[in-house]
């Protein structure tokens, strides 16, 4: 059971959100440049700005990365946050037809709702 006062701040971080999350469970690749080796990530949630994803690696707050596939691209991102081993992703400057890209997918896609969604309090 989630504690009620979680479930606030999750309702109130995503009121606070630029854009709406949609889920989106997909394979991706994350590669840094200062790391020779790419790692392999699940995603949960993707919007216009940026997407979620697990992984078991290691990677900093700030630290800047490549994503692949994002729409069948590959996607320059900043790690802006970390829960775990999940970690929120902002895309840097995407090209228009990304963006675009993205947009089209979640409106095929259902919205995400966060941890509240999987909450059995009722």
């Amino acid at each position: 059971m989630i504690p009620e006062t979680d479930l606030q701040v999750a309702a109130e971080q995503a009121e606070r959100r630029r854009h709406a999350l949609s889920r989106l469970v997909q394979a991706l690749v994350i590669s840094c440049s200062d790391k020779l080796q790419s790692s392999k990530a699940t995603t949960s949630d993707i919007s216009i700005s940026g997407l979620s994803a697990s992984s078991s690696e290691e990677f900093r707050l700030g630290e800047n990365v490549h994503l692949f596939p994002v729409v069948g691209q590959r996607v320059a991102a900043v790690v802006r946050r970390k829960t775990g081993t999940t970690y929120g992703f902002e895309f840097t400057d995407p090209p228009d037809r990304v963006v675009a890209d993205i947009h089209t997918l979640c409106r095929g896609l259902f919205p995400f709702r966060g941890i509240a969604e999987y909450s059995d309090s009722k």
